[in-house]
């Protein structure tokens, strides 16, 4: 695959690029948000374009010993479907598994399934309570 610019562990990233990506990709805004949640990651992977704009982003969330979860993996609708996605899930198991991290673990909706079996996920049953929803 090709990518607009390598993927990059840790860039320099402000909320209000995460915030813009999220509305591109059909998300609320959560807007304010992630200028907190950044430093309080673990870490987090991204994909710039030539013009500098974020395009693809994935969150780590992990003890930094024997649990990580990837949180809020986006990619621009402008490059969907050319294995930028999987190209950064890819990157951050390889990292996180070169970090020493045992378990990488990974929420997400039912038609999601194909694109995480292709990433390598065992699908197991699991729960969440989601408390923003009403």
């Amino acid at each position: 695959m090709n990518l607009p610019h390598p993927i990059l562990r840790n860039s320099k990233l402000n909320g209000t690029e995460i915030e813009d990506l999220r509305v591109a990709v059909g998300w609320d805004r959560m807007d304010g948000y992630y200028h907190r949640i950044l430093p309080r990651s673990y870490t987090h992977f991204s994909v710039h374009d030539e013009d500098v704009r974020l395009v693809a982003f994935v969150n780590v969330i992990s003890d930094g010993i024997a649990d990580a979860y990837l949180v809020d993996l986006m990619v621009h609708p402008d490059y969907q479907g050319r294995g930028l996605g999987q190209a950064l899930v890819t990157q951050a198991i390889e990292n996180l598994r070169a970090d020493g991290i045992r378990a990488i673990q990974v929420i997400f909706e039912p038609r999601l399934e194909p694109f995480y079996r292709a990433c390598g996920f065992h699908i197991m049953q699991s729960g969440v309570i989601d408390t923003w929803e009403t």
